[in-house]
């Protein structure tokens, strides 16, 4: 007869423990891992979107918007990036937005579109150095400069936040644009630096 050979119940307890100590452990920084991929990924995307509209503006010479659209062809005035954002030649700098993909220049066309983020914990929102408004639309003129519709320069700060399921921010980068047009992204040491929402 041949002899049987299995596991016993007593090492199935045990392998089903360690993989439950595994999963406890491993799952939690896993997801932690992957939030932080998405805010580093997130922020440089920001940061790429600011230097394509300030090139394109000079390049062009023409101004050219960025501004936070839910539709890829609009601008939204919620002042949440997370819903995507667009980047267009504004020739009447009116930073509506526009549907129509560039063909000739001096017309309002659309340059660049991000979709949106699909993470109910992250947050993306910016204000204006100064007088701490929203930041819904950055507009660069052909300097490279980003003036507002008076033709007065701008600098602002944009936050990118991660959060827990408890609404407790969990990290967070800062991308900001000073009066030069110029864009850097800001990891700080200290979260509580970055002005980051209550809530996303």
């Amino acid at each position: 007869m041949k002899k049987l050979t299995g596991f016993t119940l007593i090492e199935l307890i045990i392998t089903m423990a360690i993989v439950g100590v595994l999963l406890v452990v491993g799952v939690p920084s896993m997801k932690t891992f992957m939030q932080g991929s998405q805010l580093i990924a997130s922020s440089n995307e920001l940061l790429a979107a600011l230097n394509i509209a300030r090139s394109e503006a000079i390049k062009s010479n023409a101004s050219v918007t960025f501004c936070a659209s839910s539709n890829g062809t609009s601008c939204s005035n919620t002042g949440k990036w997370q819903i995507g954002w667009i980047v267009f030649n504004d020739a009447n700098r009116d930073r509506l937005g526009t549907g129509a993909p560039c063909a000739a220049l001096n017309t309002d066309c659309l340059l660049r579109v991000h979709e949106n983020f699909n993470d109910p914990l992250l947050s993306i929102e910016g204000i204006f150095a100064g007088d701490s408004t929203a930041i819904t639309a950055v507009t660069f003129a052909s300097s490279g400069r980003p003036l507002d519709t008076n033709n007065v320069q701008q600098a602002g700060e944009f936050s990118v936040c991660t959060y827990d399921t408890s609404n407790t921010i969990t990290d967070a980068r800062a991308v900001s644009f000073g009066f030069t047009g110029r864009s850097r992204v800001r990891s700080p040491t200290n979260i509580a630096s970055v002005a980051c929402p209550s809530a996303p």
